[in-house]
């Protein structure tokens, strides 16, 4: 048997006779560009790209920036859904306008951004968006959000302007979507003070808040929004309202709590009793609500938790704020002495105006 060569053994016989030998030339500077350079400056430009991608990562988008954004691609479908990190930033896209939005703007601009707006929502939304859709239709509403004790003088193009926000924001409020129907009619909240677009609101939101065939969730929007936008004396709306009141379903609790703080916000002093619980932390915790939207498939009766209290002490305490009604004033002035939660005390004391999405 022969013997396995040592590893020393096949260098020495690999090595070339020195007459054989071949001279190995210094590599030429192109080689040395393919090989070194032109890498360095592809990592270079990968890192200069990630870099800004992580200085952009730490600030919010500009409104302008958004609207750039929402007229690109939306990432990829499937089945019913968008999926992938073009559909998610066109997400936080939309939502940037709802955030970024603030009292003050100029009715050029409110003229500009509107016009943005229905641009984007007929032109560059897909209804599989779903919550992209949403967004632009509350962010449509809040472009029209003025602050009643600064009104500013109204030219006739942003006039001509708000009018077309006020035709979409009806038009999306027939879509056959739910969803896309609730935030048509929260959205029209923001045009408080804007009597013509109000004038036509009304009838719609009177006529949802009263049609039992309508999905809750809708209803509950049109309820919410007829109490900051209905006048006092206006009987439909009255009536609507006071007719969903009147629903004894216990899977409807919310709409009865809802049309009533719309009601007190009208004006009618009969429903102090039921705004007087839902200023109680007891009643609140013992009561049962049908949760439609943690399981759609399988909803069920649940005690509320304790964020959902507060949430509900808080939109209530602003929405009485000026009802004229001593038991009530009585109790909002416990609860901003005494609730156990910070949040809630300072309710009243906040000069932000209320969010109608909450």
């Amino acid at each position: 048997m022969n013997e396995l060569p040592m590893p020393s053994d096949l260098r020495a016989s690999a090595q070339p006779e020195s007459s054989n030998q071949v001279t190995v030339e210094p590599p030429s500077v192109k080689l040395i560009v393919r090989l070194f350079l032109i890498p360095f400056l592809i990592v270079a430009t990968a890192v200069g790209v990630i870099y800004l991608i992580s200085l952009m990562a730490g600030r919010d988008p500009t409104i302008d920036e958004a609207i750039t954004g929402l007229k690109s691609a939306g990432g990829e479908r499937t089945g019913e859904l968008l999926v992938g990190p073009g559909s998610k930033q066109r997400y936080l896209y939309a939502k940037t306008l709802t955030d970024k939005m603030k009292l003050g703007m100029t009715p050029e601009q409110r003229e500009k951004l509107s016009n943005q707006i229905i641009d984007v929502l007929d032109h560059y939304t897909r209804p599989e968006e779903g919550e992209v859709e949403h967004f632009l239709l509350l962010a449509l509403g809040r472009a029209w959000q003025t602050d009643p004790q600064h009104p500013q003088a109204d030219s006739a193009a942003a006039a001509a302007a708000r009018h077309q926000a006020a035709q979409t924001l009806l038009r999306y409020a027939a879509s056959k979507d739910i969803p896309t129907r609730k935030a048509a009619l929260l959205a029209m909240v923001y045009f408080r003070g804007h009597d013509e677009e109000v004038k036509q609101f009304v009838p719609i939101l009177s006529a949802t808040v009263s049609n039992e065939s309508e999905d809750l969730d809708v209803r509950l929007a049109a309820a919410t929004a007829l109490g900051p936008l209905a006048s006092r004396d206006d009987r439909t709306a009255v009536d609507s309202l006071r007719s969903a009141m009147r629903d004894s379903d216990p899977r409807d609790v919310e709409l009865v709590w809802q049309s009533a703080l719309s009601l007190a916000q009208l004006g009618q002093s009969d429903v102090a009793d039921t705004i007087l619980k839902l200023l109680d932390r007891n009643e609140l915790a013992s009561v049962q609500v049908y949760d439609r939207e943690t399981d759609p498939k399988n909803p069920i009766f649940r005690k509320l938790s304790e964020a959902e209290q507060e949430r509900i002490l808080i939109n209530t305490m602003i929405g009485v704020e000026k009802y004229n009604v001593p038991a009530v004033q009585e109790r909002l002035k416990k609860i901003a002495e005494n609730d156990p939660s910070q949040r809630v005390r300072a309710a009243l004391r906040s000069k932000a105006p209320r969010d109608a999405a909450q």
